[in-house]
Formats: structure tokens, sequence, C-alpha cells
């Protein structure tokens, strides 16, 4: 039974919150780091920070209660403060997802954190976002981070009457979504070589590429930055294992595309309010302008219209949630998710980290400013070489670039 007065979990936030999602559980734990000047807050100035931040965000007020959302009646700034020192030329990336998983959410009160990573440089630190993905989906976590805790501005509270029961039809839709996704494709195949095993660790990998060139490339095609990004990593899935993609019908690898709903149901930015897109990444295309128009195609304004139009973050029993935490990791394995977030920030060093549950796929976060594009890619420890795929992306975006301005 729902608390009085609490939001409902929408169906997503009930996925994200079993066993696997635990708010113990740092794998499905999404953070938004920002490289920032000078040195480090000290722990008096974050915890004003924090409270500064929660009174012009109330949904970081908000805790998980019984079957929902609601306020902590004794919201503590403090419980929300981490400081996490590292050695000196430590690598920033390498160092936030240190942090996420050395501290961990604490269940009683609300499902985020906000960080202070420094000691790496003396000339600058991080300011890290951390939150639980059933607190937040990733555009919802970059839209609070970036608006009530960097620029100083409000978001509005959630709605507490908001419904979560979608239609008959929305929930056909969804099964026709869960049917694509579930539909055979090629899986990441890496290049031939000793793998990590099946126990291995996750791996995070970070990369930064020239917004001059998603720039150019979109000014020649008429394309969007994400679906550069989409058909740039296409480019560097086929570069990473050619003779993969050279076998009859390998046509392409199918990708959850995440597409976010909570500006249409919860516009505080409560819980988390994505639907998915299945995307074909053309890898088999040896074309890049072909692999971009097939992206394109795909991904026009029209059809995410449509997917955010008729989709709802489905509510279903609980045995549901559980059946569909077994069998993700057993249906979807090798596959990878692919999200695309833009940030109103002009700094270069803004950049996300996925969750690292690893289902022997892959997940790909592209944060995008006015300034750069950061890539974050979390890839299984089963897959081989992982980390050629920021050098080939850089390939990708420059070969892409070459052929659509040439």
């Amino acid at each position: 039974m729902r608390a009085a007065g609490a939001v409902p979990l929408t169906g997503p936030d009930r996925l994200f919150l079993g066993e696997l999602g635990s708010a113990r559980d740092y794998r499905l734990h999404i953070a938004l780091a920002a490289r920032r000047p000078g040195p480090a807050p000290d722990s008096g100035e974050l915890r004003r920070l924090v409270a500064e931040s929660a009174a012009r965000a109330p949904v970081l007020t908000y805790r998980l209660a019984r079957g929902g959302w609601e306020p902590d009646p004794a919201f503590d700034p403090a419980c929300h403060v981490v400081e996490y020192r590292v050695a000196p030329g430590r690598d920033v990336g390498a160092a936030v997802v240190d942090a996420v998983r050395d501290n961990r959410l604490l269940p009683e009160h609300p499902l985020w954190s906000l960080m202070v990573v420094h000691g790496y440089a003396s000339d600058e630190h991080l300011l890290c976002y951390r939150v639980h993905h059933a607190f937040q989906d990733g555009v919802a976590a970059a839209r609070v981070a970036t608006r009530a805790v960097l620029l100083e501005k409000t978001v509005p509270a959630p709605d507490r009457n908001v419904a979560v029961r979608a239609p008959v039809m929305a929930r056909m839709r969804l099964l026709a979504t869960a049917a694509r996704l579930a539909a055979p494709s090629a899986r990441l195949r890496p290049p031939p070589g000793r793998t990590g095993g099946a126990e291995a660790a996750a791996r995070t990998l970070f990369l930064r590429l020239d917004l001059a060139a998603f720039r150019q490339i979109a000014a020649a095609t008429g394309a969007s930055v994400p679906q550069v990004g989409l058909a740039v990593l296409a480019g560097a899935l086929r570069a990473w294992n050619p003779a993969h993609w050279r076998k009859a019908g390998r046509r392409g690898t199918t990708v959850s595309f995440p597409l976010n709903l909570n500006g249409r149901l919860r516009d505080g930015g409560l819980g988390n309010g994505a639907t998915t897109m299945p995307v074909v990444l053309p890898c088999a295309e040896a074309a890049p302008p072909e692999r971009l128009r097939r992206v394109m195609e795909q991904t026009s304004f029209e059809r995410m219209a449509a997917y955010r139009r008729d989709r709802y973050p489905v509510d279903a029993p609980t045995v549901v949630f559980r059946l569909l935490r077994w069998l993700v990791p057993k249906a979807f394995p090798g596959r990878m998710t692919v999200s695309v977030i833009g940030v109103s920030l002009p700094l270069d060093g803004c950049f996300a980290v996925p969750p690292t549950y690893d289902t022997r796929g892959g997940a790909v976060s592209m944060v995008y400013s006015d300034t750069t594009v950061v890539v974050s890619c979390v890839l299984s420890g089963s897959l081989p070489h992982g980390d050629r795929l920021p050098r080939l992306m850089e390939e990708s975006l420059e070969e892409l670039r070459r052929e659509v301005t040439r």
C-alpha cells in the first residue's frame, strides 16, 4: 500500500528497485560529473550547496516510502555530501567510477548524493551528482544537476497526482517494443582474443570528441548531434571487428535508445520516466554517409515524438518486474544501450557514468554541451580489446566528417 500523499512508483522505478537495483548496489547508480577550477569546497560549503539545491529542486528531498516517493520530513544535507580524495595524477574518469563504487547510498534517505572528487590535480576538482537509476533517469539527473546544482535555477516540484497506469494500447506497444529488442540481432562481437571471462568486472572508458566535427556533419546533412553520435558508434563497432560484419546477414545490431518521458508525466524529475526505442546500428554498411542516413531514418523527430506520445512508464504487478529482472540479462546478452544527453553547460569536462551492471554487452552515454561531446563506455569484462573503442570512435567521426563535407 502506498503512503498517503506519496508519488506513485512507475514501472521502471519498480524494475530498478529490485534485488539487483537495491539502494546499496552501486552498479545501478548513474552520475554526472563536472570539472571545476580551483580548490575543492570544504564540507560546510558542500552542505550549504546541497541545502540550497534542495530548496531550488524539491525532488531532492523525496525518499522511497511504501509503494511510492514522499518528502523526507527529516531531510539532512549532511547525509548527501561525500568527499573523495584520490592520488595526484589519477585519471578523472576512473576516480569518479571509484567514488561511486566506494560510497553507497542510504535507503532511508533520498537516493542521491553530491560528491566532490579532488587530489588528482592542484588546480581543479570534480563535482559529481550521483543518483540511483530508479530515483531519476539520465535526462532527469542531468536536468537537476545542471539547473539546480550548477546553474542555481529552480525545478518544479514533483506532481503527486500523476497517473502511472497506462492505457491498454500503451501496454501493447510496450510489448511490441520488447519483441523488437528481443528479435534476432547481431551481438557485439569483439576481435578474436582472450576474453576476460564471465566473472570479469565491467570496464568504463571515457573519450572526448570534437564538437566542431559534429557541427560540420550536421550542417552538411541536417543530422542532429544524437544521430551523428549513433552513426559514429556504428562505424567504430564495424572497425572493431570488420570480419564479423562482413558475414552474410550481419546487417546491424539492435540497441536500446532511451527516450525520456518526464517532461510529459513528471516535470519535477522524480522517478525513472524513460521508455526505450529500438535502433539498428548499421555496422555492416561500409559507407559512412549511408550509415548516417539509416540512423537518421530510424531516429527522425516524428518517430521519436510518436514513441514519447504513445509510450508510458507502464505499471504492473511486482511479479512481472521480478520476471524481467531475471529475463533481461538472459534475453539481451551482448546488447548495448546508447543514450545521448544535452546539457546547458559550457564545460569541457562534463561527463556521465552509466550504470555498470554487466549483461555481457555495453552501455554508452554521450553528453554534449556548447563546447564538447564526452563519451562514456561501460563494456562487459567478458569483451576483449574494449580499450580500442575510443580511438576507433575518433577515427569513425573523422571518416564521416571527411565523407560528407568533401
